[in-house]
């Protein structure tokens, strides 16, 4: 890990206009400079960085952040790979903080493994282009699918030789260690401790991580021999698992992806390299494995649209159907296209065009659900009520892995109308299965903390449940839309102004005039304190905490001292307190170029205002909520029996209402 003093030196040293700069053409525009934003298809210069606050903000797309990930997004890369450019083009050394010895392990181990994967690739590629080893047979075998020399070259293809020890000799000829050469499946150790290849007699597909390192294999067989698995693949190790290190072609296919702002997915490696040769880049493959949640999220990285092409197999898309669920379930827009009869992704790229090819897809892409549909009714006859019914649920089943509300009444409505049902029914049957999923998940999570809790100390149990009592009449409910605006305005007000000071003026809060002056930052803590006041999002709890635990320093100067904190948040390690911290900084001017690049104005003289305003309204919600939950506990009360339970709520209540009345009447004064 980069430590605190050196990310602070590459965060002094960065300017965002230089580092945007070397990917767009920025032209100054006051104090700031605009430019085409590069997250989207821009005609007309809609972003805008600003040189004093450290930040870009594109004022079409919404797409805002800091230095660090603008790179991140743009490049696709880590935060720490950010830092590290970073430290790169401003020549600071880069200190990481000391690993524990079970961290230096295990990186120490994956970087042998990579470095022992490399090799091999490089021993494969060798022999694939060298004619004295191979006879040009895998080479021959590559040119005859159609693959240019270039392309052979950018997959990093190769070929394993006959002999089932070359390349085992090679290695341990050079030194790898045989704990690392059987770790990463190159190499199978026997009984009587011998070792051989896992590959030979096949041509090789290197697998890449994301950051373009070799991490895995896959092999076809060149020969006819039907004992032999037309393909196998590493086994998983510690720098490639199946289910979540990659997806074959991610890596020379992720800018695109990025760039168009679609994924097209296919099944196997030959689909993928043709797809690319013939310009269609933003292709990558699941290599015959079933989708998981983690080949989803690399997807997400880059895009949320996903359109998967089939052949015209109808068992390979029947048994593939079920898995896409998932892709839904994220959130995901997915189309699905079929090929004509005949053709797979690799047959038809290799017969046409580049356009042709975006022009197919353009015009046959269809929406999942009503693939599915098409596809499970091919074989259903019309007086079949069970199989029709299996059909029906199978379809509504996956409509209500949908999260988006709106989608799912368009395709209600579809399925209703196709099907001759009742709306209702389907509605009502769609509730029942979101809430059983629902149940399932939380009762999965109750399950995982308890397992976690009853490994606490009983101290520590107890501090959680006191915590859970406390927070407990603030449970989200649909009131809690306006409180999540009063707290992001508390935030919003401590990282611009927390450390000014707030003048009091007469009639002002409570007989604000006796209360000595104090910075924004110590009355809303105070404020919040007093009536043991937390945060609800989680994320306005983390910069609120945050917040306290910083030493804002010894400079007299306030604005010094908060510009110190508004740096530490912009510059944060965390992207979503960054995208938040961002939003704040520029969304109080309206949402144009040119005022964003207008100087700040300075809201000193409305802070003794708005500071007191916002805490009334944040507290006069909190006390609605409150009410609300003892009304229905009132409720529950009295149907009952318990009288002695409902007198001490409605006493609460009372209490409650009194307060309330009270903050109302200060919040008049505002």
């Amino acid at each position: 890990m980069i430590d605190r003093l050196t990310k602070d030196r590459i965060m002094d040293a960065a300017r965002i206009e230089e580092v945007i700069g070397e990917f767009v053409t920025l032209k100054r525009s006051g104090a700031n400079y605009i430019g085409l934003c590069p997250f989207h298809p821009d005609n007309h210069p809609s972003m805008s960085v600003s040189t004093t606050r450290q930040i870009f903000k594109c004022f079409s797309c919404g797409h805002s952040g800091n230095v660090v990930s603008f790179l991140m997004d743009h490049e696709h890369i880590s935060y720490p790979e950010a830092l590290k450019y970073l430290a790169r083009k401003y020549g600071i050394e880069v200190t990481e903080k000391e690993e524990t010895p079970e961290e230096t392990a295990q990186r120490m181990r994956s970087d042998s493994l990579m470095i022992v994967t490399e090799a091999a690739q490089k021993f494969f590629q060798d022999v694939l282009w060298d004619a004295s080893q191979s006879n040009l047979i895998g080479l021959s075998y590559f040119r005859q699918r159609g693959f240019t020399d270039e392309t052979i070259r950018r997959f990093g293809l190769g070929y394993a030789p006959e002999g089932y020890d070359k390349f085992t000799r090679y290695a341990q000829e050079h030194g790898y260690s045989e704990e690392y050469l059987v770790e990463t499946g190159l190499c199978v150790k026997h009984d009587d401790g011998r070792l051989s290849d896992r590959f030979y007699g096949r041509v090789m597909f290197p697998i890449y991580s994301l950051s373009g390192r070799v991490i895995a294999f896959g092999g076809r067989i060149m020969s006819s021999e039907k004992k032999l698995a037309k393909y196998i693949n590493s086994p998983e190790s510690l720098i490639y698992s199946k289910s979540r290190s990659t997806l074959y072609g991610l890596f020379q296919a992720k800018n695109a992806i990025a760039r168009q702002e679609k994924c097209i997915m296919v099944e196997g490696y030959a689909d993928v390299i043709s797809m690319h040769q013939r310009g269609i880049e933003n292709v990558v493959a699941s290599s015959g494995t079933a989708l998981t949640e983690g080949h989803i999220n690399l997807v997400k990285r880059f895009t949320n649209r996903i359109t998967f092409i089939y052949d015209s197999d109808p068992a390979g898309i029947k048994a593939s159907l079920r898995g896409i669920d998932m892709v839904l379930e994220a959130g995901m827009e997915v189309k699905v296209v079929q090929l004509p009869d005949g053709d797979d992704p690799d047959s038809f790229a290799q017969a046409h065009e580049k356009a042709e090819i975006e022009e197919y897809i353009a015009s046959h892409e269809q929406d999942f659900v009503s693939f599915k549909i098409a596809i499970l009714s091919q074989d259903i006859a019309p007086n079949d009520i069970y199989a029709r019914t299996q059909m029906i649920n199978e379809i509504v089943q996956t409509v209500s892995v949908i999260p988006d509300e709106i989608t799912r009444n368009v395709y209600i409505e579809k399925i209703a109308g196709m099907f001759d049902l009742q709306q209702d029914s389907l509605f009502s049957r769609i509730s029942r299965l979101r809430k059983q999923r629902r149940e399932q998940k939380l009762s999965r999570q109750n399950l995982s903390e308890n397992e976690a809790r009853n490994q606490q100390p009983p101290q520590v149990i107890q501090e959680q449940e006191q915590a859970a009592e406390l927070s407990a009449p603030r449970a989200k409910t649909t009131e809690n839309t306006f409180l999540d605006v009063c707290e992001r305005e508390l935030v919003e007000m401590l990282i611009k102004w927390g450390e000014y000071t707030l003048h009091w003026e007469s009639n002002m809060l409570y007989g604000a005039e006796q209360i000595p002056e104090v910075s924004v930052s110590e009355f809303i803590r105070s404020s919040l304190e007093n009536d043991e006041l937390e945060f609800s999002n989680p994320l306005y709890k983390k910069i609120y905490d945050e917040y306290f635990r910083l030493d804002p320093g010894s400079d007299p100067d306030c604005e010094v001292r908060q510009g110190s904190i508004i740096k530490y948040y912009t510059f944060h390690d965390d992207p979503a307190v960054v995208q938040l911290v961002t939003e704040l900084l520029s969304e109080s001017h309206p949402l144009t170029i040119k005022a964003f690049n207008d100087s700040v104005t300075r809201e000193e003289d409305r802070l003794s205002r708005d500071v007191p305003r916002a805490v009334l309204q944040y507290q006069s919600r909190v006390v609605r909520l409150r009410q609300t939950a003892i009304q229905k506990e009132i409720a529950a009360a009295e149907k009952d029996g318990d009288q002695a339970r409902r007198n001490d709520l409605v006493r609460t209540l009372i209490q409650l209402n009194q307060i309330r009345s009270q903050l109302d009447k200060e919040l008049k004064k505002y």
